[in-house]
């Protein structure tokens, strides 16, 4: 990928990378100890998983945790079930996507050979290549799916510096290619129907689909995060702000904006304290009031790096959440939770454990109304992405 400003927001969790141990400890250490015990009574180190040596009683040992034929465990690797998995070639740099209320799939990223690359997959893993041979020499700087309007909009930088914003629906490209001046421009974008909107730090500049300037105005403090619910922008700084593209109807909620996902009707967040809270949480807010709903995920202990800690990824049109959450359990607390931690994805009330290994992607997922949880794989072999429906969670009632 060549240098793209954009970058997606992945799961936050504090302390160490796990090693894709979702159900919970450990166990790229658990094929035998680091010394035995010969017949002649001598100690005899013997191998461990990762070593790049297969012992007995493992499968196999190359020594990596990727997307291969072998685990992080040493054992061969068992294939998840799957509804469906659909192949995204010619992309080869995933960038993300997003699913429209129709349940309808939006996948932005590059292809090996350089260009943007829009795949739209449908409810039933059908795949259909979008037309945007305006950008077939960019790379992506930004880009956004308005999940009521059923869009996407990728902002593309092209040789010489240029930007070019290009949207496109179901039924191919909108509109003639919009020039963006870089002045105008930021990473964080988001596309209604009146034109697109970027945020940078406390100012938002709206331009509509002809070019024109249609706003420039002062948004809440340290704006980091832009959204569209319809033609309404939710702006997530300290607290999340409602506003239209135009700057007017602005209503502040009681969300704060550190992770951002927004339904027709709500706004979700993280509001965990990752470093020294005991409890993991994720909350919501009502966009027609601003009031706030919050839900415990996971409860530990306390303390920096062996915290609890969630992170909002997406929201279906109901309102449920899906994401991570992350606690150590008490004998945990002597090495920090570098060898134990419980990770999952769900929401509050009864969040569901999906065993992920290293072919998945999980901070590109999402959450379809359907309930099932949708995200970027990796093909073992080839390395070639799909998107895949990975998993359903179970039936849990909306936020609140």
């Amino acid at each position: 990928m060549r240098g793209p400003w954009w970058v997606m927001a992945i799961i936050c969790a504090c302390g160490p990378e796990p090693q894709n141990d979702t159900a919970g400890a450990s166990t790229r250490a658990t094929s035998s100890d680091a010394g035995g015990t010969s017949s002649g009574g001598l100690d005899v180190p013997t191998g461990r998983c990762g070593d790049g040596v297969v012992d007995p009683g493992e499968a196999c040992d190359d020594g990596e945790d990727e997307c291969d034929a072998c685990t992080a465990a040493c054992t061969s690797p068992v294939e998840p079930p799957l509804a469906w998995s659909a192949p995204l070639t010619p992309m080869e740099d995933v960038l993300g996507f997003d699913l429209a209320h129709s349940q309808r799939a939006w996948v932005v990223g590059e292809s090996e050979a350089g260009g943007v690359v829009v795949q739209r997959v449908e409810p039933s893993g059908q795949v259909t290549k979008v037309d945007f041979t305006a950008l077939a020499d960019a790379w992506v700087v930004a880009f956004h799916v308005n999940r009521a309007h059923d869009e996407v909009g990728v902002l593309g930088g092209l040789p010489g510096g240029t930007l070019m914003l290009v949207r496109a629906g179901i039924d191919g490209p909108i509109g003639e290619p919009l020039l963006v001046a870089k002045a105008d421009a930021s990473r964080d974008m988001a596309i209604t129907s009146v034109g697109v909107s970027f945020a940078d730090y406390e100012r938002v500049t709206t331009l509509s689909w002809t070019g024109e300037l249609l706003a420039n105005f002062e948004g809440p403090l340290f704006v980091h995060l832009i959204d569209a619910v319809g033609d309404r922008l939710a702006l997530g700084g300290p607290l999340v702000t409602l506003v239209d593209p135009d700057g007017a109807n602005r209503v502040e909620t009681a969300c704060g904006g550190g992770r951002l996902a927004t339904t027709e009707t709500r706004v979700l967040f993280d509001g965990s304290e990752h470093f020294d809270g005991e409890e993991a949480i994720m909350g919501s807010c009502e966009l027609a009031t601003g009031e706030s709903v919050k839900g415990v995920v996971a409860r530990g202990l306390p303390g920096n790096h062996f915290g609890p800690a969630t992170g909002v990824v997406d929201a279906a049109p109901n309102g449920n959440p899906i994401g991570s959450w992350s606690v150590c359990t008490p004998q945990d607390q002597a090495v920090g939770c570098i060898q134990s931690r419980t990770w999952g994805f769900g929401g509050p009330g009864e969040p569901r454990t999906i065993e992920l290994d290293a072919c998945d992607e999980p901070r590109h997922a999402r959450l379809g109304s359907d309930r099932g949880v949708y995200m970027i794989r990796r093909d073992r072999e080839t390395g070639a992405p799909s998107l895949v429906r990975r998993a359903t969670l179970p039936v849990a009632p909306p936020w609140g």
